[in-house]
Parts: C-alpha cells; sequence; structure tokens
C-alpha cells in the first residue's frame, strides 16, 4: 500500500515538473491605454526686440526738382548797343545741363527790392521777364528784366525805355528753379506763380 502511494506522489511531481517546463502560452490581449499624463508648463516668451528707426518721409513734389539760393548780384556788367543800355550779370547754374534745356523747365524767378517800394513792394517775387512801368518825373520809364539760360548759366539783364541808368542797385536777388522732363508737374500750379511754385515744390527760401 505504502508502495503505490509512493509511486502516486512521484507521478504527480513528474507531471508538475512537466507542466512548469513546458512552452509559453499565448500572449494575451493588449490591455487599456492609460490616461494622458498632464500637460507641462509652456516655456517663458522671450522679450520683444526693440522698433526699429521710422523712416524719413520725403517731403512732398521735390523729388529731382532743383533750385538755387536766391542770388544778389554785387555788381553788373554795363553795356551799350545801338544806343540801348543793358546791365548785365551772369550767374552760375551748373545744374543746366544740355538735357534739362531740351526737355525740362526752367523758371527764372526776381525779388526786385532795388526799386523804391512804391514802384515794386519789397520782397515781391515773380517769374521773369519782368516789365515795370512808372514814370521817372514827366516821363514814362519802362524797365524790362529777363532771363537767358545756357547750359551752366542764367544771364539776368535790365534795359530801360529811356536809358535812366547810369548804374543799378545791388539790392536786387534772382533764384532759378529747374524742373526735369521726367518730373510731373500737376496743371493747377501756376509757374509764373511764385508762392504756388514754392508751395508744389517745397522750396526753402
Amino acid at each position: 500500500m505504502k508502495k503505490i502511494n509512493y509511486l502516486l506522489l512521484l507521478s504527480a511531481v513528474v507531471m508538475l515538473f512537466a507542466a512548469s517546463c513546458g512552452k509559453n502560452g499565448a500572449v494575451g490581449p493588449q490591455g487599456a491605454t492609460g490616461a494622458t499624463g498632464a500637460t507641462g508648463a509652456t516655456g517663458a516668451t522671450g522679450a520683444t526686440g526693440p522698433a526699429g528707426p521710422t523712416g524719413t518721409t520725403g517731403a512732398t513734389g521735390t523729388a529731382n526738382v532743383i533750385y538755387s539760393d536766391w542770388v544778389t548780384p554785387a555788381t553788373y556788367v554795363k553795356t551799350v548797343v545801338f544806343g540801348t543800355t543793358y546791365f548785365t550779370y551772369d550767374m552760375a547754374a551748373s545744374k543746366i545741363t544740355q538735357d534739362i534745356l531740351d526737355k525740362g523747365t526752367i523758371v527764372v524767378y526776381g525779388k526786385l527790392n532795388g526799386y523804391n517800394p512804391v514802384i515794386w513792394p519789397t520782397d515781391q517775387v515773380s517769374a521773369m521777364p519782368i516789365v515795370i512801368t512808372y514814370m521817372s518825373g514827366s516821363t514814362a520809364n519802362i524797365d524790362t528784366w529777363t532771363a537767358t539760360e545756357t547750359v551752366g548759366n542764367v544771364n539776368i539783364s535790365l534795359t530801360s525805355s529811356t536809358n535812366a541808368y547810369g548804374s543799378i542797385s545791388n539790392a536786387h536777388q534772382f533764384r532759378y528753379v529747374i524742373i526735369p522732363g521726367g518730373v510731373h508737374t500737376t496743371a493747377a500750379v501756376n509757374l509764373k506763380n511764385y508762392q504756388q511754385v514754392k508751395a508744389a515744390f517745397n522750396l526753402k527760401d
């Protein structure tokens, strides 16, 4: 009887050992996905860089327009041609080129402060030619101021219908404005009106 029990016990041990040494079983089903972890803290935003400098706005209407300073001739050249006395002054104007003469516009303005203000108001400006008529005693006198432009030069000239002058004042002033052919000018600007031209092209006195 003891021998039989011993054999049963031995058989059970052998079967248990065999079960433990067998192949692995099939892989079980995948478990459920775990909950999503908390979102990490957002990194600090870098400081905003300084703003760049503001660009300078160009002056309206000044692009490519050239103008001289007011020029006050100290002396004039006096000549007599066929009995008419001329007083002339050559004003250097290096910006007047042949291309400007061919395609552009040149306007010369006079501020004739050498006259009695009754004849010509102080600091009044007009485009040349300028014709002034006044009485010299009982005689009417006509002064004619003209400007002739050539390459690099503006020639200012005065004649008197009665040859009234032996010399003339050095208080008169002149300036030129050059408008190249490619510059757009509005029809509303009267080039003979200095104040309109000054405003349109931002001229500085």
